[in-house]
């Protein structure tokens, strides 16, 4: 945006932030946002549950998330009646906590899950005892290291690759405005290589929109540097199982292919380029 890439395509673009990505596909279904910055879980639900949302464009391919817990809670084995924190039902945190849980033989049932809102306010949760756990990711977990709470679980264990973060729209929206689409991932595709090719520039974006202590920009570049894709691949080998799992969960009104909420046709147009 400040580099003019928008602009030189002949787009303004507003930038809306939402503390959950349940609550951003409320708003693009609702027609407040057009496109949406978006973790899988929330597309594959919408979709299932009749909405006409694809992801079309690969942000960050990286799983960045980890689970940290009291000092007190030292293991995965201990896990049954502690309270757990997400941001809400239904979204990335909510999936990934059930995921962990599961991966260790837990039911979700025998925990307390809690919808506490954004990773900030799920740590500032757990500090003050109000929660056992939550899922947290950078620079959040380098605050629960140097503070000495426990790391339970790292989910590259289970998800080595992720599809963290993707653009998505409404179907006959994509279809529709496909030269702005276009136009829009063209500026995004300059700003990912700008950011990739200078770094200094990158960590002022980071110290001027990321709320964090500057501190830790630097090190946060150099770990998700290497995620962003410019070609906008999206990370597809783990969607089937977020899919089967969320069925089997009985999370999803009804069980659906990747084909269903994937539209490819921008990577194979932008993808080379």
């Amino acid at each position: 945006q400040e580099k003019g890439f928008f602009k030189d395509e002949g787009l303004d673009v507003l930038f809306v932030m939402f503390n959950a990505g349940t609550t951003n596909l409320q708003a693009m279904i609702g027609g407040d946002v057009q496109i949406m910055g978006s973790a899988f879980v929330e597309t594959i639900a919408g979709r299932a549950a009749g909405a006409d949302v694809k992801n079309f464009w690969g942000i960050c391919n990286l799983m960045p998330f980890q689970l940290y817990s009291n000092p007190n809670f030292r293991s995965m084995k201990e896990a049954k009646g502690k309270r757990f924190a997400i941001s809400r039902f239904g979204s990335l945190t909510d999936f990934l906590t059930r995921a962990t849980l599961q991966h260790f033989g837990v039911d979700p049932k025998e925990v307390t899950i809690l919808q506490i809102g954004s990773t900030p306010a799920r740590f500032a949760a757990l500090s003050a005892g109000a929660v056992d756990a939550s899922i947290v990711w950078f620079p959040v977990t380098e605050i629960a290291k140097a503070q000495g709470y426990t790391k339970l679980y790292d989910l590259k264990g289970i998800f080595p690759e992720w599809p963290y973060e993707t653009f998505a729209a409404r179907e006959p929206w994509l279809t529709k405005e496909k030269d702005q689409v276009v136009k829009f991932l063209r500026a995004y595709q300059k700003g990912v290589k700008h950011t990739l090719a200078n770094k200094e520039d990158a960590l002022k974006a980071i110290r001027r929109y990321v709320k964090m202590d500057p501190a830790y920009a630097p090190s946060g570049y150099d770990e998700y540097r290497d995620s962003f894709p410019v070609n906008g691949r999206i990370a597809e080998k783990a969607v089937p199982a977020v899919i089967e799992q969320e069925y089997e969960g009985g999370r999803l009104r009804r069980k659906i292919s990747a084909d269903e909420i994937i539209d490819r046709s921008f990577i194979s147009l932008l993808g080379g380029k």
